[in-house]
């Protein structure tokens, strides 16, 4: 039996999809994830009955939407900004705040170029998950040391850091435009 479509009754319509992950699901987690470290960092604003708290969860949800970079590193700036202003030196999370942040990072960093709507295969997320491996290698240590050195009452060792790493890749995707 045949259907209107020229295909055998019982042959899906849809190719197979197995292996694949539609990417606003990946959307959808990034945007979680930029939630979660907002509401860890934004905290003090959302109790406090103010509305400016709407514009970073805008901002953090529309980076991880729409594809754009300058609201990437909007922001991931709103999120390194906010934990220097408002977490305690010495914060304890430090190394999960900072694991969650490369996550952000690299998830910003491979549904920049894609399209809005598409599929990705598991085997390119399990090599995105060895990359992020790899930059945890590199950033927990640096993590914990800034724990044990920040002890003047500011959080400025991890902003530095933070700062100077986003300003290297912002420069990079400038240089790599540009070619």
């Amino acid at each position: 039996m045949m259907r209107r479509s020229g295909q055998p009754a019982g042959v899906r319509a849809v190719p197979d999809r197995r292996g694949l992950v539609p990417l606003w699901t990946l959307r959808c987690a990034t945007a979680l994830t930029a939630v979660l470290l907002g509401g860890v960092v934004w905290d003090g604003m959302a109790w406090d009955g103010s509305a400016w708290i709407a514009l970073p969860l805008l901002v953090v949800a529309a980076a991880a939407i729409l594809p754009s970079t300058g609201l990437v590193a909007l922001s991931l700036l709103l999120l390194v900004v906010s934990y220097a202003v408002n977490m305690p030196p010495g914060w304890p999370w430090l190394p999960v705040f900072v694991a969650g942040l490369h996550a952000l990072f690299v998830l910003y960093l491979l549904l920049l170029p894609l399209p809005r709507h598409g599929w990705i295969s598991l085997l390119a997320l399990r090599e995105l998950a060895l990359s992020y491996l790899r930059i945890q290698a590199l950033a927990q240590p640096i993590a914990v040391l800034a724990l044990l050195i920040d002890d003047d009452g500011s959080n400025l060792a991890v902003v530095i850091m933070g700062v100077a790493a986003l300003s290297s890749w912002s420069l990079w995707l400038v240089v790599r435009r540009t070619r």
